[in-house]
């Protein structure tokens, strides 16, 4: 398949992506990367760098969707691997959201009074913290 972007633009536009990644501005290089994906689709190089942008601006579910795609198509060794990595770190993420997700939930059942958590002391030898403390317990 023929790209409608000569080689030497579009290998400009895959560096530019690229610094903007390393500069984390992945919005940008997302934008440059969907881009060049759309015209260079046989291109895999350009389908990693967005999912690896993609995990990085949170939108996990449609970094797995191209992991998935990704999967689908013949790769280099040294992508394959790639791939690997960024199916790990986009279940990491997930999971670390899900997490995050069941602390706040938390954090609101314990500020609507339904579970109370001790108050403690500010300093270890403040008595009469202790004490209030102990008595609104």
């Amino acid at each position: 398949m023929t790209s409608l972007l000569d080689a030497q633009l579009t290998d400009f536009l895959y560096w530019h992506a690229v610094s903007k990644m390393r500069m984390a501005e992945f919005h940008d290089a997302n934008i440059i990367f969907k881009l060049l994906e759309d015209v260079c689709p046989e291109r895999t190089d350009m389908t990693v760098g967005r999912v690896y942008c993609l995990i990085r601006m949170g939108q996990l579910d449609l970094a797995g969707e191209l992991v998935e795609k990704l999967r689908k198509r013949p790769l280099i060794p040294m992508e394959v691997a790639l791939l690997g990595r960024l199916h790990r770190r986009c279940e990491f993420e997930r999971s670390r959201a899900q997490s995050h997700r069941k602390n706040i939930e938390q954090q609101q059942i314990n500020a609507s009074g339904e579970s109370r958590a001790p108050k403690m002391p500010h300093t270890l030898g403040d008595d009469l913290m202790a004490r209030l403390a102990a008595e609104q317990l």
